[in-house]
């Protein structure tokens, strides 16, 4: 497993405006896996990707439903479900990740 390095492209639930793009955007870094799991909302096994610390906490909710949309080099588009556990409701995000020292392991 690589560390690597992440960005997601959201502004509070609602997805970031393309305007926004331009700008810097909050970078998190951590362990980044993809694999089928249980989802209990949705009631069955699906595509999630995650990003955790080395100790295994997650640095950011994972997404559920996830779909692989891009890749190519060291970067990938991760397209997916976050849920809001406070109100039990599925929002859309993208992350996009990039291998941090791929190919130096």
């Amino acid at each position: 497993m690589h560390d690597i390095v992440m960005l997601r492209f959201e502004c509070g639930d609602r997805p970031l405006a393309r305007h926004r793009l331009a700008f810097p955007q909050t970078a998190y870094e951590g362990r980044f896996t993809f694999k089928k799991a249980w989802c209990p909302m949705l009631r069955r096994h699906v595509q999630m990707a995650r990003l955790s610390t080395a100790e295994g906490a997650d640095v950011l909710p994972p997404l559920y439903d996830a779909k692989l949309v891009y890749f190519e080099g060291v970067e990938a588009r991760v397209a997916g479900l976050e849920l809001d556990t406070l109100n039990s409701k599925f929002t859309a995000q993208t992350w996009v990740v990039k291998i941090a020292a791929f190919g130096q392991r």
